[in-house]
């Protein structure tokens, strides 16, 4: 049986050690919570996160490839896409038509920021138009590309592809007029997921789509 003398004893300890606790200022009292939470010996209950890759694709080309170069300039517009695609993960597209996205590798930009940039670099340095940028107006003609597929695709073999798909519209900048509409869809076989493929696959398909955009272009 507890004496009475006992238990007040035991109330008047736990009123200290509680006013104790209420005098510690409290970035000293956080600092003890969080040490208490991540562990005895400085051990973190973090994960070890995997590192992450930047896949930057670059193009050459040589000047003059398309022919003599055209006077009139060109907008090329922020391509238009859905929300999944408008981001810089790497998605990878299952057999199932499930999306998951590439543990290791992303888009140095956004999807859309890195289809144009590649597209203004290499029409530049093809030097096929007097001028080619990604202002907002001022051009005389606005490419307007609607980008439907931009990823790796896995077959049900296994097989892997770095795929793109775009419908691209040439349109007059003064009148709104289409002037020409261009489809675009290819796949580069790729032989892993590795970072070091999808930056080979990438930059295949980005080859060949700027190379088709320039041919169009040269025709008009």
């Amino acid at each position: 049986m507890i004496s009475s003398s006992h238990s007040r004893g035991a109330i008047r300890r736990a009123a200290l050690s509680m006013a104790a606790v209420l005098r510690t200022p409290i970035p000293v009292l956080l600092t003890a919570l969080l040490g208490a939470s991540l562990g005895l010996g400085g051990c973190s209950i973090l994960p070890d996160n995997e590192p992450i890759h930047l896949v930057d694709p670059r193009l050459e080309v040589e000047p003059g490839l398309h022919g003599a170069s055209r006077t009139w300039t060109l907008n090329i517009a922020r391509p238009e896409t859905d929300p999944v695609r408008d981001s810089s993960r790497v998605l990878v597209r299952t057999p199932d038509g499930q999306l998951q996205v590439h543990p290791t590798a992303r888009w140095v930009a956004p999807a859309p920021e890195l289809v144009r940039t590649a597209l203004v670099r290499y029409l530049r340095d093809a030097e096929l138009l007097a001028q080619v940028g990604a202002s907002a107006s001022g051009s005389d003609r606005t490419l307007v590309i609607d980008l439907r597929r931009f990823e790796i695709a896995r077959d049900p073999s296994g097989s892997l592809a770095v795929v793109a798909r775009a419908d691209a519209r040439l349109y007059d900048s003064a009148s709104a007029d289409r002037v020409s509409r261009l489809s675009f869809d290819h796949a580069e076989a790729i032989e892993s997921a590795s970072v070091a493929e999808v930056v080979r696959g990438t930059q295949a398909v980005l080859a060949v789509l700027a190379r088709r955009t320039g041919d169009w272009l040269a025709q008009i």
